[in-house]
């Protein structure tokens, strides 16, 4: 499902790009003065996020973290009008 935008007089197609791989991270926010900070990395497998996850909380009983999904988009030149 894709969606239509119009910029500079020309439109668009932007849709999902499916030969990208959607990848996941994670970023420890505990921290009252300063975010930990420490990061996952980015996985294809958002279990792997998960288990660094759960590892982190093991090793320093930080328990609040920023979870991210990346996806690709691509924008094509539309027809419509």
């Amino acid at each position: 499902m894709g969606t239509t935008r119009s910029f500079r007089f020309r439109n668009y197609e932007i849709r999902p790009d499916t030969t990208a791989e959607t990848t996941y991270a994670a970023e420890c926010v505990t921290g009252d003065e300063a975010d930990c900070g420490a990061q996952s990395g980015e996985e294809i497998d958002p279990r792997q996020v998960d288990r660094w996850i759960a590892e982190h909380v093991r090793d320093t009983t930080h328990g609040r973290f920023r979870r991210t999904t990346t996806t690709y988009a691509v924008a094509e030149p539309g027809d419509w009008q």
